[in-house]
Order: structure tokens, then sequence, then C-alpha cells
């Protein structure tokens, strides 16, 4: 049975967060959009896309790059990013506002420039943090 963390801080220093841990034929049941997992067949962090099981890194080391804004109640749009997205390109991100994911295309949506676009307005003092690079293919 599964557990949730809802407004959870994790420590820093010796602790660490544990991913579900397995080969690349043994997985979930019924895989859910945005599940993440480490595959110990390609020695790879890897994110579920709704149809099938894709690397974050396909080769070397990538640097990932976090962005961090607060909520405003009143406001959708938050800028500058550290990259420039295109609309579509939405999935080439993680996003959460404080412990929560956001489903890339539903929840927020890029207009061709630094900034993100949420289509709910996060809740005042809520932290919003954005990782890029997941979809790079190049090593650092």
């Amino acid at each position: 049975m599964g557990h949730m963390l809802k407004n959870t801080r994790f420590k820093t220093a010796s602790y660490a967060l544990g991913l579900p841990v397995g080969t690349s034929s043994v997985g979930p049941d019924s895989p859910v959009y945005g599940q993440t997992r480490w595959n110990t067949t390609t020695s790879r962090f890897e994110y579920y896309t709704g149809s099938a099981w894709k690397a974050v890194a396909h080769e070397g080391n990538v640097t990932i790059v976090k962005d961090s804004f607060t909520g405003v109640t009143s406001q959708t749009d938050f800028s500058p990013m550290s990259y420039s997205y295109s609309a579509g390109q939405e999935a080439q991100v993680i996003v959460h506002v404080g412990t929560v994911y956001q489903i890339p295309g539903t929840n927020y949506t890029f207009y061709g420039n630094s900034q993100i676009h949420f289509t709910s307005a996060p809740t005042n003092g809520s932290a919003i943090t954005i990782l890029h690079n997941f979809a790079s293919t190049v090593a650092a």
C-alpha cells in the first residue's frame, strides 16, 4: 500500500529521499503519469510519461538547475526562469507548488520566453520550484 506525503519538509545533512527501485522488467502494475523510479537495469533515474518510462539523463552527467518563486494569490505568471521554453515544451521541466507536483500543459504552460504561466494562481507564500534539464541528452 502506498503512502502520501503532505506538507512535509525534508531534512538536510545525513537524510535522503528513497525512490522505488526495480529492473526494466519489473515496475508498477498501473503506472501513473509523473511517477519516478530508479531503474537498476539501466542505472538511470526515470519518469513515466503516461505511456512509457523515460530516462532523465541518457548519457553522462547533466546539471539540474532549480528556479524558485513565491506564490502570490493574484499572480499567474512568474519570471525570469533560467531557461526559455516554447508552448508544448512543458514536460521538459518538473514543477511543484508546495509539495504538489504540477501536470505539464494542464497546471502550467509556457509562452516562448523565460516565463511560466499557471492555470490557477498559487496561494500566497507557497513555494514554487521549477527543475530544468530533465529533457537533456547532452553531458554537462
